[in-house]
């Protein structure tokens, strides 16, 4: 009788080891199938033994566990939906639930020229949120960094100083994240050299951002830049006023969009960015420029210009002098151009 009783207690151990000493060949599935997994956040060892169990990756969750805490993956598990084939290795098992599934790069291109409206439309398109959600963002990072330019006029507050740029975010970020992403390479463009030059010229950083938004909406290739930058800045020093379509375009579509045409009865509004009635610059920027826009503002083409009008056909600007050599130019390619 007392050897059956150590013959029972010797086989219970026998099959104790055996449900985790098992041979690492026979700890995983043998079959080619492809599984998703899906590890929540704060998942327990026990869980993820279960899931994989359940899914076929693993035979045997004993011994899966044991060798996940010699390894000391159980403290280092990562949340996610993961891809594996049930043929796995333990030892590749553990290299994925460490290292964790790399969050998906929501790509955000902002064209030179973007209103923040379209910009928020675009964030809105790739699933942050609505457009509204953009811009109560923007207006929460305006308030926290103090800007300190007047907002009466403005459509919105930080029009014009969120960067054209192609960035990566991931799902996990928020509108805030991707407001405060946007708008810090505005401020790193305005070194200490480009403050100083503003200074010179008794510009503020967003008047100088208004004049590079003006030429951004107004420029049909890089060359012109600094050249109309310096009709801008003649015209200012002369009184006269600035004359600009693209700011009245800008005003008439309330800010969301930039229209192609505007009507005479637009250009007789005394509204705040209708540069042929009201003298100075718009009260704030039009459009985000690049850093070709800003720097021709800080550094305009020096030259004799006060006019200019589009060439269509060459894709140009034909800039006069005297408003007399304007009226022919703006006959003679107002014409062509709606041939």
């Amino acid at each position: 009788m007392k050897k059956l009783f150590y013959m029972l207690i010797l086989v219970g151990i026998l099959a104790a080891a055996s449900a985790i000493f098992v041979p690492p060949y026979l700890s995983v599935s043998s079959n080619q199938d492809v599984v998703e997994v899906t590890v929540p956040k704060g998942a327990s060892l026990n869980h993820v033994s279960n899931e994989l169990y359940e899914k076929g990756v693993i035979k045997n969750k004993a011994w899966f566990k044991y060798k996940a805490k010699d390894a000391g993956v159980d403290r280092k598990i990562k949340p996610g939906t993961y891809t594996i084939p049930s043929n796995i290795t333990l030892e590749n098992i553990f290299a994925l639930l460490e290292k964790g599934i790399p969050d998906e790069q929501m790509v955000l291109t902002i064209p030179e020229g973007f209103t923040l409206y379209q910009i928020a439309q675009r964030v809105s398109d790739l699933g942050f949120g609505t457009t509204e959600d953009f811009i109560d963002a923007t207006q929460r990072y305006f308030e926290k960094e103090g800007y300190d330019f007047p907002t009466k006029d403005l459509f919105f507050s930080l029009e014009g100083y969120l960067y054209p740029e192609t960035y990566y975010f991931t799902e996990r970020q928020s509108v805030d994240d991707i407001v405060r992403t946007l708008a810090e390479p505005i401020k790193n463009i305005f070194t200490e050299e480009y403050k100083s030059r503003a200074k010179e010229l008794d510009l503020s950083i967003h008047q100088v951002l208004t004049i590079a938004s003006l030429i951004e909406r107004e420029a049909v290739n890089d060359e012109e830049r600094p050249m109309i930058s310096g009709v801008i800045h003649n015209r200012l020093e002369k009184n006269m006023l600035l004359q600009i379509d693209a700011s009245v375009i800008y005003y008439t579509g309330k800010g969301r969009e930039h229209k192609s045409d505007i009507y005479k009865s637009e250009l007789e509004k005394m509204v705040p960015f209708n540069t042929y009635r009201v003298p100075g610059l718009p009260p704030g920027p039009i459009a985000s420029p690049s850093k070709a826009s800003i720097d021709a503002a800080l550094y305009p083409e020096e030259h004799d210009f006060l006019f200019y009008v589009l060439n269509e056909t060459e894709d140009k600007h034909i800039f006069s002098k005297t408003l007399a050599e304007h009226e022919v130019h703006a006959q003679k390619y107002r014409n062509r151009n709606k041939k």
